[in-house]
């Protein structure tokens, strides 16, 4: 999750020129712009003369929560009509993390405030807020990955309405030395900041690999679903890298699906569509993870050679959502006009199911069809 906090410059300015009630109209117009780009389960408020709020969970890093500031900042460029003159509102951003579930709102709420004032200090439209404790579990997580003290576990991906087992996804775990499990969310973005991400992708290629090795020559037709962190591409070599661990344990291309973000794609998507082709070329499958979550444009699609699209679980979940579920379905014949598959995430119970069959999606992964577990448990199936 995220707390935003935005910040207007000149509000003394605009008051003291047009009044207040002149002022606050703009910032009610602000207020509606940024709502309507909102996703749902979103939250803005006031904070104070000429400040707004807001709270943006189910982030998958701070580069989404980059994203979207500077989404907001663009939403926000166009002049605002006041007393008959168009006026260009000056906002500042502070955004702060919550990487910690030990901190406060409060003290969330201040390291956004902070943010702000750093952000006007050196002069920049964003400022991301120091995350809460990071220098201490960022020593902790390199220290995990020396000692190779991570874990992954696997969950199902299916056929729908078959539910035909055809993949098994690798999730990242880490449970701390203090017992406190930290949630993917959370220290893989702290992973990237860190310059970790190199190390830990290589980790999740090699153990997911030779894990899923023995299950593979039981069942050739099934493949093995692997994230590629959003800073995984600043190496040039990933490419080789990923297929160098194929060769290492004896897997063919097609036995692994390389799943990216759309925020992992955005970060360079000319250099990552050529390191992404460059896979698709050797017969590695590609997917697109959580689709629909961010707060990009779909342009990008137009550069990639990904075949599957994995529909974020907000889509499936809101059952009751009239425009949620248009918008599933909207995703998944799009995927298909392009091409590409559809797989339905999250998917916890049957009504979750009925809306993701009404919408056409072609796999399902969620509690449903089963939890993420060791390899050792799908094994003995």
């Amino acid at each position: 999750m995220a707390f935003v906090h935005l910040h207007i410059r000149q509000w003394p300015e605009l008051v003291a020129a047009h009044g207040l009630e002149a002022a606050e109209s703009a910032l009610r117009e602000a207020e509606a712009r940024l709502t309507a780009v909102l996703r749902t389960g979103d939250h803005l408020f006031r904070s104070g003369l000429g400040d707004l709020c807001l709270i943006l969970p189910r982030l998958l890093g701070d580069g989404h929560a980059t994203l979207a500031a500077q989404r907001f900042l663009r939403e926000l460029e166009p002049p605002f009509p006041l007393d008959g003159t168009a006026v260009h509102l000056l906002p500042t951003l502070g955004v702060a993390l919550a990487t910690d579930p030990a901190e406060s709102p409060e003290s969330l709420q201040r390291r956004a405030a902070t943010a702000v004032v750093h952000a006007l200090r050196d002069g920049q439209p964003v400022g991301i807020a120091a995350q809460f404790g990071a220098d201490r579990m960022v020593h902790e997580l390199r220290d995990a990955l020396a000692r190779n003290a991570l874990e992954l576990e696997y969950q199902p991906i299916v056929t729908l309405p078959e539910r035909r087992v055809v993949g098994y996804e690798a999730l990242a775990r880490w449970c701390r030395t203090s017992g406190g499990r930290v949630a993917p969310s959370v220290f893989i973005p702290m992973a990237e900041d860190a310059g970790l991400a190199a190390e830990l992708t290589r980790w999740s290629l090699q153990v997911a690999l030779r894990e899923f090795a023995p299950l593979h020559r039981r069942r050739p037709d099934l493949y093995c679903a692997v994230n590629l962190s959003a800073r995984a591409f600043d190496d040039p070599s990933v490419p080789e890298q990923v297929l160098a661990a194929l060769a290492v344990w004896q897997l063919p291309p097609e036995a692994l699906m390389s799943e990216v973000t759309e925020t992992a794609i955005l970060r360079n998507v000319g250099q990552n569509a050529q390191a992404l082709a460059e896979l698709a070329s050797h017969g590695v499958r590609l997917a697109i993870d959580d689709f629909g979550q961010g707060y990009s444009s779909l342009g990008y699609l137009r550069h990639l050679p990904a075949g599957v699209l994995k529909v974020d679980q907000s889509f499936v979940a809101a059952v009751d959502d009239p425009r949620s579920r248009v918008l599933l379905e909207a995703i998944t014949r799009m995927g298909q006009r392009l091409g590409m598959r559809t797989v339905a995430e999250g998917v916890e119970d049957d009504a979750m199911l009925g809306a993701a069959l009404e919408a056409g999606c072609d796999f399902g992964q969620g509690w449903l069809f089963g939890r993420p577990a060791p390899m050792a448990l799908w094994l003995e199936d």
